[in-house]
């Protein structure tokens, strides 16, 4: 992996952008799939995985945020940003401050996401498939009974 990211099949490297984009595509087409009416996760160990695998991916937002903060801040502390005409921010300072405190309130919120992911996948992690009528009915699988 390059600064810019992973090296791609022909050599050349995706954008920021780019990756972005990768990110939000495949959270849309996970939202197709789930859909209801449409085949969805084929087993709780399934839905799982999707959730951990969601934990994960969330719990990795808080750092992206704070380093994108922490690059707007750098580059109008240098003078590298300027407003367009069409912006209600007096300056590039303001406008770059109200971004990070939004920036700051999304990476909590993330976090918090993240943990709440992880929460429900250990959850998840104990559900299974039931394997007769009588365990689908009570919403649960019969323990087995121990020889005394």
């Amino acid at each position: 992996m390059t600064a810019t990211g992973p090296t791609g099949a022909a050599g050349a490297e995706p954008t920021l952008v780019q990756l972005a984009e990768q990110a939000a595509e495949a959270i849309r087409a996970l939202n197709h799939l789930t859909r209801p009416g449409v085949v969805g996760p084929s087993s709780p160990a399934e839905t799982a995985g999707i959730v951990a695998t969601l934990a994960a991916t969330t719990a990795r937002l808080p750092q992206l945020i704070g380093q994108l903060s922490s690059r707007l801040v750098t580059e109008q502390q240098h003078g590298r940003l300027r407003l367009d005409a069409l912006s209600a921010a007096p300056d590039p300072a303001t406008a770059v401050a109200a971004a990070t405190s939004s920036l700051a309130r999304a990476a909590t919120y993330a976090a918090r996401a993240g943990h709440d992911l992880d929460a429900a996948h250990q959850r998840l992690a104990h559900l299974a498939v039931a394997r007769d009528e009588t365990a689908r009915r009570v919403g649960r699988h019969p323990r087995p009974t121990r020889a005394r």
